[in-house]
């Protein structure tokens, strides 16, 4: 028994019927992945540029109620240096997050997030570890008794210099923070939310 050339085109339809059938669900979800690929891209970034603005701005309305507290009693107390060991903190959250910078997609922007940390966290931790030297050079200058003159005079120059130390570095934190709102404008409309 033979089989006809009929019924080898019958089946070679059905072979193409499956094999069109593969290349469409392939494609299909090729196509699906691609999207899928690109929502999640593109929830990522505005995940990461909200995280990004709330940072900057709980780290800067702690700097907002340090600047205001040295308005208000003692000048360089102790509540004023607890509210900028705060607003360190604040920014300590960021180094640990630091990566999902890469999620946002523009890289000026990446850039302008990454210096402000950096150039409004370096003066705050000098101005928060000259801040510590001053107090233990004003404590050992409280107990006169124990210091001689030459020790006495020299910590005294010493003290001089940390506290100009101290204001440079609290008028650099001041101008650093006062440029925020500008990155955070840039960052609403990636997030989707106003800061």
């Amino acid at each position: 028994m033979r089989q006809s050339v009929f019924d080898y085109i019958d089946n070679l339809d059905t072979l193409l019927a499956v094999i069109v059938g593969a290349l469409l669900a392939t494609g299909g979800a090729m196509v699906a992945e691609l999207v899928q690929d690109r929502l999640g891209r593109k929830r990522k970034e505005r995940e990461a540029a909200r995280f990004f603005g709330e940072i900057l701005t709980s780290a800067d309305r702690v700097l907002d109620r340090a600047f205001g507290s040295m308005d208000v009693g003692e000048e360089w107390g102790s509540v004023s240096k607890r509210l900028f060991r705060t607003a360190l903190d604040e920014t300590a959250v960021y180094e640990r997050n630091r990566e999902r910078l890469f999620d946002i997609r523009d890289i000026p922007l990446r850039r302008a997030i990454h210096l402000h940390f950096l150039e409004e966290t370096v003066p705050l931790v000098a101005l928060v570890e000259t801040w510590d030297e001053i107090d233990e050079i004003e404590k050992e200058l409280s107990v006169p008794d124990h210091l001689s003159a030459a020790r006495r005079q020299f910590l005294a120059a010493e003290l001089d210099k940390l506290q100009i130390s101290r204001a440079g570095a609290l008028e650099t934190t001041k101008k650093k923070h006062a440029e925020t709102d500008l990155i955070c404008e840039l960052l609403e409309p990636i997030s989707g939310v106003s800061f």
